[in-house]
Parts: structure tokens; sequence; C-alpha cells
């Protein structure tokens, strides 16, 4: 999977996280809702300001792998059920591996 691809999908999972609490149903969590608003749209306009870059210089990038580690955090913090915590986890590692694999792709 190329840079652009790997950036667009990390794009997509920060949507994903900024609509979740109204998916999964903690709605009423204000500060599960602002946290997940704010990280989700930060990691949606750092991945989309990396599209097609790749390296260690990349600020975009590491903050996109701070977030996503931040992301398997969050559902301990607010109490979420399995289905919010497995979808949290996943799609937050998900996030790391693919900025990783930006920002060291000589090792690919």
């Amino acid at each position: 999977m190329n840079t652009y691809m790997k950036n667009l999908l990390c794009a997509c999972i920060g949507i994903w996280f900024l609509v979740s609490p109204w998916v999964f149903g903690f709605q009423t969590q204000p500060n599960a809702i602002f946290t997940c608003a704010l990280l989700g749209s930060l990691q949606f306009v750092a991945a989309l300001l990396a599209l097609g870059k790749s390296g260690k210089k990349v600020w975009q990038n590491w903050l996109c792998l701070v977030i996503g580690a931040l992301f398997i955090v969050v559902p301990n913090v607010f109490h979420l059920d399995l289905l919010a915590f497995t979808s949290f986890v996943v799609l937050g590692f998900m996030t790391i591996l693919a900025n990783y694999s930006n920002l060291f792709p000589e090792y690919q």
C-alpha cells in the first residue's frame, strides 16, 4: 500500500473516531464526546496534510501516530462497552502501524 493510501485510510479512521460517540451510544458522556471530536478531527486534518509524504521529518505522521496511541487508551479512561473498546483498540493500532510505515518507509 502506498503512502497516499495509508494517509487516506488514517483520514477515514479519523472521521470514524469523530462520529463514534453516536454510533456506540456514549453521547451522554460530554468528556468522551469532546475527546473523540478533538482527536478524530486532528487525525483527519493531519492525515490529509500528510497525503503523499513519508519520512521521519513529516510531523503530521508523528501526530497521527500519537493520536492512534491515545485512541487505544480512550476506551479505558471512559469505560466504554466491549464493541467500542475493540473498535478503538483495533483502529488505533491500525493508525499507529500505517503512520509508522510512513515514517520509516526504508524498512518495508
